[in-house]
């Protein structure tokens, strides 16, 4: 048995930085020290290293509390270390070294960290290494400070419990548990034989239809074997009868075809002869045609359209004659005016000129009298003659000027009236532009209104042919796609029938009902929503997924609930449900060798819970030597070829038959299948779409076309009208442009001579003061007298003579208005009422030309008509014998026809039958041929119904139609599903047996399960009792089950009697009697299973001397057969043991020391004394 030879610490608690060892003897080891010291950290110290998790248990808030905190002098530590070295010479252990040593190491985090002979490992592994050798941080024997009285306050199940571990009834409870899984996976083998029976059955009643209709298929097969040779001989008589029947009626054809072709050569020869004379007749005819009425009509038509042509002439003559008339009246009227215009100008001058002569000669006469008395005046003053002189020359000059003033002002008029012409001529040409400008306008509009509809029209052919582009793009696309959709349905539709076919062979009634329910929330089962990734692989997944193949994948476990009642209500069987929201994935035990069934199926993530459930924890290799590397039991494993390795060892394998059904989902291929068929037909319907479309833009198209041309060349009229009335309106602008630049010129002109004038004007009135000042010069009485009188005449003078410039200035207006414009626009007139006279006369001329020559041309046409009517006498008479051969000639021909018509009739009657003949011929042949290939002898009559036999044959081939596909295989089958039946019966009644040896078993477990507890607990009550006499000599205690009858449901109770006192109830005890009988109860255990050690912290506390020496005496006795090691306070207990550590305090670090028994005796006084000070 193992024991611990020392302790390492290092930063735990109080003792400090440095690695503190505590070495303990392998009997009886005495912790002693003052309280405070740290010696119950040495107890926290062992059941940390042991892998303890309560940092309440080691007396700390948490673990990281266990890291000593430092001192003033010292540094806190990093983390706490403890070491404990073990003895394993006798290998209590199960490791084959002479020394174990477990560490442990916790940070300031709170993480640990696990060491085993210096090898980092996990607190799991130092727990099952411990368990190996008794030992456990929770164990009895480990019992702490203040922890003595656990065993009388906990609960009597624990009480209980602590026997059940002692005892091992836990070997038997593994046992039984390995027992109810192997009897539930009985039942489960059971169920599942059960499930084959329900499927195999099923499978069996399909296999006997099928069987029956294989049967009748073989017994209609032979039936129609027999009818159809039957039919084969009645044929071949038949058609031999067709034969003779046919060659006798076509030698009747051929003496027919003789007779009618001897017929039509007489008629042949009668039509020949008709047909000459009516040839005779044809070129009398045609003689007298060409000769005679040809001749004469067309005589007839040329005196007709000469009749006509002069006709049209008159009708021409008469409307020109009309219009020369019109226009001679207006020529006329025009003529007269302008001459009366004439004759008015002419009486005008007339006037103007005796008006001139009358001034010419007022103005000679005053000339005379102003020369007269300016020689009058001349005599009286010399000087004054000259000055007179001078006067006279200013005065001349002053006319002259005034006259080119007159004549500049006429001009200026002159030129003011052309300019008004020119701005009249262009208002008139300006108003015709504007009225043309909005012609332009409209032909513009108009043209860009067709422009535009042209453009639309372009536009909508460019959108119609750019559609049609991709209207032929798209049904290119649509039925390639539906090219390429239509093998893809083929596809799923066979996949479809695949799938059903299997579904057939592994249908689950239950499940199928279950669908149909439509319960929200039912997936599927595991077998349809998993699919195999590689085939070779399928075997080993069908049988790792085994009886879960069928379980079903629901949403939550209130969708199970529902499926459940849906089940119980309808009576429909059992199901196992996996709700994604309840189950629990497997895991898989982490394994170099093989391949995870995870890994090699396909799944909705959605479903990996459920999947894993069912496959998480199964590792697929490849044959059984694979396995054994991987290590049977260590996982759940399943071979390529179906061999079933469980954890628990068990293997199953054998011959397996593939049931094909994981990922067969019919609902998801007809959803499929379904869907494909809505696009097809929707690619149908887009692609009849499109065509109807197409067609409709292709007609859209050529009206478009067709609008095109029809705006095109109204375009080209409008364009044209417009290029007319832009040439209208540039010649006119032109006009405009010239007669501007003409009104400009004579501006400058008027401008120009308008300067003239003013120059006049200032000239005049300079020779006026000039005159004026001579005048003045000439004043003398006599003189001013005669220069008044020659003033009044110069003034009447002047008049005159101005009046004289204007009379001049009208009768040349005048004379240029007749000659220059009235006189050439009369003759002009007289010229065309003489054109338009000579025209009209023409004109009537040629009208009674035409009317005479009509009249000849008439009496011409009477003659032609009457020579026209004997001519169509005779040829009437010609034409009436014609039209009397052709009637005969016509008769023979329809007699002829009628005979040619019978006689191709026959010969396309006779090629008939030699077709006929021949395709009876070789359908004889095809029937003799196919009769080689049956028995005649299987024909016993021919019946004379054979359409009635055919029938029968039909009804027989529908019959055989409609059982196939028939499964020739399914007699076989029913047979080997049979044997199959037969064996499942016979299996399950070796699983029922099998299931009721477990339930035996297990039964025996539990028998001798009570009875190793019993001889346990008795063998420790026993020990109890004796020990507590021991410890409490005089007094009574014993072990008390709460059930006898069934141990394992109560629990375990004390019942103690102190000495001298009655038995009191163990929570009535004072402290030292709980201790007393705590330790009893557990050196009764330590006596029937002792520990490698024990660990006491002050269990004394409580106890007198007395007591404390009873006990001490006992650990004494007990450290022979196992290690205890104790923290005390009490000499008496420190006396009896075999090795002493002191623990001291120095500087808020704690120390540990060996001591010899009078040392320890002396440490324990100072301890003594100072918790006594301490108190104090």
């Amino acid at each position: 048995m193992p024991y611990v030879e020392r302790l390492e610490m290092k930063g735990f608690k109080s003792y400090g930085n440095r690695r503190v060892v505590v070495p303990f003897s392998r009997g009886f080891t005495a912790i002693v020290g003052a309280n405070g010291s740290g010696k119950s950290n040495i107890g926290d110290a062992i059941l940390f290293v042991l892998g303890g998790l309560s940092p309440k248990a080691m007396r700390a808030t948490r673990i990281s509390d266990l890291i000593f905190a430092g001192t003033r002098e010292e540094q806190p530590a990093k983390y706490a270390e403890v070491a404990i070295h073990f003895n394993n010479e006798d290998r209590g252990f199960p490791i084959d070294e002479d020394e174990v040593v477990i560490k442990r190491r916790v940070y300031p985090d709170g993480r640990s960290v696990y060491w085993l002979n210096g090898k980092r490992t996990s607190r799991s592994d130092i727990l099952d290494l411990l368990s190996a050798a008794m030992i456990s941080p929770d164990g009895y024997n480990l019992v702490l400070q203040g922890d003595i009285t656990k065993f009388i306050k906990m609960s009597p199940t624990e009480r209980r419990m602590i026997i059940d571990e002692i005892s091992g009834v836990a070997e038997y409870d593994e046992k039984k548990k390995k027992a109810l899984e192997e009897l539930k996976q009985a039942e489960e083998n059971l169920a599942r034989v059960d499930l084959l029976i329900r499927e195999v059955k099923t499978q069996l009643d399909k296999l006997e239809k099928e069987r029956n209709d294989a049967l009748r298929y073989l017994d209609l097969k032979e039936k129609l074997e027999i009818a159809r040779t039957t039919l084969l001989v009645g044929e071949v008589k038949r058609l031999e009868n067709l034969i003779a029947e046919s060659q006798k009626r076509n030698r009747e054809i051929e003496e027919e075809i003789n007779e009618i072709s001897k017929k039509l050569e007489g008629i042949a020869k009668e039509i020949i002869a008709k047909e000459k004379a009516l040839n005779q007749i044809e070129r009398e005819l045609e003689e007298k045609s060409e000769d005679g009425i040809l001749e004469v009509t067309r005589k007839i038509s040329e005196v007709n359209s000469k009749i006509e042509l002069a006709k049209r002439n008159i009708e021409i003559a008469n409307r020109e004659t009309e219009e020369s008339q019109r226009r001679l009246v207006k020529t006329k009227e025009e003529l007269k005016a302008v001459s009366e215009e004439i004759e008015r100008g002419k009486s005008a001058i007339e006037r103007w000129k005796k008006r001139k002569e009358k001034l010419l000669k007022d103005i000679g006469e005053k000339e005379k009298e102003r020369n007269e008395l300016v020689l009058k005046l001349a005599e009286i003053d010399k000087n004054f003659s000259i000055a007179k002189e001078e006067f006279d020359k200013v005065e001349k000059e002053l006319e002259d000027s005034k006259k080119e003033y007159y004549l500049k002002e006429n001009e200026i008029e002159k030129m003011n009236d052309e300019i008004e012409r020119i701005k009249t001529k262009n208002a008139q040409h300006s108003a015709k532009r504007l009225a043309l400008k909005s012609r332009i306008e409209e032909t513009r509009e108009e043209i860009e209104k067709k422009k535009a509809e042209l453009s639309e029209v372009e536009g909508k052919m460019e959108k119609i042919t750019s559609r049609l582009r991709v209207l032929e793009k798209e049904l290119e696309e649509k039925q390639q796609k539906l090219e390429k959709l239509l093998p893809e349905i083929k596809k799923v539709n066979e996949e479809l029938i695949k799938s059903e076919a299997q579904r057939e062979i592994s249908d689950n009634r239950t499940l199928e009902a279950l669908k149909k329910a439509n319960i929200p929330g039912i997936y599927g089962s595991l077998a349809e929503l998993i699919k195999v990734k590689d085939e070779s692989y399928l075997t080993a997944v069908e049988v790792a997924l085994g009886s879960h193949s069928d379980n079903v994948i629901v949403e939550d476990d209130k969708v199970a609930e529902k499926a459940i009642t849906f089940l119980k209500k309808n009576k429909l069987g059992r199901l196992t449900f996996l709700p994604l929201n309840k189950i629990k994935p497997s895991k898989l035990v982490e394994t170099s060798k093989g391949i995870p069934v995870m890994d090699v199926i396909e799944y909705n993530p959605k479903f990996k819970n459920a999947v894993s459930f069912a496959l998480g924890d199964t590792l697929i290799v490849t044959d059984m030597n694979e396995a054994r590397e991987v290590g049977i039991g260590k996982v759940r494993m399943v071979t390529l070829e179906g061999e079933l390795l469980e954890r628990s060892g068990a293997i199953v394998g054998g011959y397996y038959r593939p049931k094909a059904k994981l990922g067969i989902n019919t609902d998801e291929i007809k959803k499929r299948l379904e869907a494909l068929e809505r696009e097809k037909d929707s690619l149908e319907s887009q692609i009849n779409a499109l065509k109807i479309e197409q067609r409709g833009l292709e007609r859209e198209l050529f009206e478009l076309r067709m609008k095109k041309s029809d705006l095109s060349k109204d375009l080209q009229v409008l364009q044209k009208e417009m290029d007319r009335l832009l040439n209208e309106d540039n010649a006119l602008k032109e006009e405009i442009e010239e007669g501007e630049k003409r009104i400009k010129e004579l501006e400058e002109l008027i401008h120009q001579t308008k300067g003239e004038l003013a120059k006049l004007s200032g000239r005049i009135e300079r020779l006026e003061k000039k005159r004026e000042k001579l005048r003045k010069a000439l004043d003398n009485p006599e003189a001013r007298e005669l220069n008044q009188r020659i003033r009044e005449v110069e003034h009447e003078l002047s008049a005159l003579r101005e009046e004289l410039s204007k009379v001049e200035s009208k009768l040349e207006n005048l004379d240029v208005r007749i000659n220059e414009e009235l006189i050439p626009r009369k003759a002009d007139l007289e010229e065309e009422i003489e054109g338009l006279i000579n025209r009209i006369n023409a004109f009537k001329a040629s009208i009674s030309k035409n009317e005479e020559d009509i009249a000849k041309l008439q009496e011409e046409l009477k003659k032609l008509q009457e020579a026209e009517e004997e001519v169509k006498e005779e040829l009437k008479h010609l034409r009436d014998e014609r039209e009397k051969l052709r009637e005969e000639i016509s008769q023979l021909r329809e007699k002829k026809e009628e005979l040619r018509d019978t006689l191709q009739k026959l010969r396309i009657e006779a090629n008939s039958l030699k077709i006929r003949i021949a395709q009876y011929e070789v359908q004889l042949q095809e029937r003799n041929r196919e009769l080689k290939h049956h028995d005649v002898k299987l024909v016993k009559e021919i019946p004379l119904d054979l359409e009635k036999l055919r029938e029968e044959i039909d009804e027989m081939e529908e019959e055989i139609r409609k059982l196939e596909p028939v499964n020739m295989k399914a007699i076989e089958d029913y047979e080997v599903v049979e044997r199959r039946y037969l064996e499942l019966k016979s299996k399950r009644e070796r699983l029922e047996a099998e299931k009721d040896s477990i339930v035996e078993f297990i039964n025996e477990i539990e028998a001798q399960k009570k009875n190793v507890f019993m001889r346990t607990l008795n063998a420790i009550a026993k020990n109890f009792s004796e020990l507590f006499a021991k410890l409490s000599p005089g007094g009574e205690a014993k072990l008390i089950l709460e059930n006898p009858e069934d141990p394992f449901s109560g629990g375990l109770d004390i019942e103690a009697k102190p000495a001298g006192k009655e038995v009191k109830r163990i929570e009535a005890m004072s402290g030292g009697e709980k201790a007393l009988t705590a330790l009893a109860f557990v050196f009764a255990i330590q006596h029937f299973k002792p520990a490698p050690f024990y660990l006491f912290d002050e269990i004394d506390a409580h106890l007198d001397d007395a007591n404390v020496k009873r006990v001490a005496d006992l650990i004494k006795e007990a450290s022979k057969d196992s290690q205890f090691i104790v923290i005390t306070l009490r000499d008496v207990m420190m006396a009896n043991a075999d090795k002493i550590i002191g623990v001291s305090m120095r500087n808020g670090i704690s120390r540990v020391v060996s001591l010899s028994l009078e040392k320890a005796m002396e440490y324990l006084e100072k301890a003594r004394a100072k918790n006594a000070n301490a108190a104090i």
